[in-house]
């Protein structure tokens, strides 16, 4: 049987166009940079920008941001989220990356890593990924996607940072399909079918607040205070 879970309250991830308000945008596009190299490169820092845009907007219950403003966060989370020459194929380092980013704004974060390794007899299962996935939308936070090589799927770009809002599966059918922001419009790409095709692999991240350290804070401030 097939299943499928949505980020909640998706049309916070929907950006209009400073122009025209009947122009609407799904997330980012690295495209919208002004320097040619944040233009090739800034993947990352633009998935970084579509994590925080989602839940900005929920927090403060904004159904629309402008693209003028998306691309100002952009430019902030590429200060913190910096790619190398080779980009920023890592998902330890981006983790690191965007929880740095969040400290500038006084949000602390955990972050959930599932790494897809090169070598396929190390790789998780299609299931194990599928739950990674559903845990991550289950607690209505995006999922940053990493792919080095594309393999046999062809609707996605090698060496490339997307964000994930929703997925279709089926374990006994042993199919996963993600609905993806990438270039500010909506994509799929059959999860399964790059799991199994993958040369390089890559992986998947998503980011929770620290709740427990949040809570020593605000004690340590409230006593501070008495």
């Amino acid at each position: 049987m097939e299943f499928q879970i949505v980020l909640p309250d998706l049309k916070f991830m929907f950006v209009r166009d400073d122009q025209s308000d009947s122009v609407e945008y799904f997330g980012s596009d690295q495209e919208w940079f002004s320097d040619a190299w944040q233009r090739m490169a800034g993947c990352a820092p633009s998935v970084t920008a579509n994590i925080f845009l989602y839940h900005y907007q929920k927090a403060q219950s904004e159904q629309y941001c402008s693209k003028k403003d998306l691309l100002a966060l952009m430019e902030e989370t590429w200060t913190y989220v910096t790619p190398g020459e080779g980009g920023l194929p890592s998902t330890t380092l981006f983790a690191e990356k965007v929880k740095n980013f969040g400290l500038s704004h006084e949000v602390m974060l955990d972050s959930k890593i599932l790494q897809i390794s090169e070598d396929k007899s190390e790789r998780p299962s299609l299931n194990e990924m599928i739950d990674f996935i559903v845990e991550a939308l289950e607690h209505e936070t995006p999922v940053a996607f990493l792919n080095l090589c594309t393999g046999d799927v062809d609707t996605i770009d090698k060496w490339h940072w997307v964000t994930i809002t929703a997925l279709k599966y089926d374990k006994e059918a042993g199919t996963a399909t993600a609905m993806i922001s990438d270039e500010a419009v909506s994509k799929e790409v059959d999860l399964a079918l790059w799991l199994d095709t993958s040369s390089l692999g890559g992986g998947f991240v998503y980011f929770l607040r620290n709740q427990e350290t949040m809570e020593k804070r605000v004690q340590s401030s409230v006593e501070k205070d008495c």
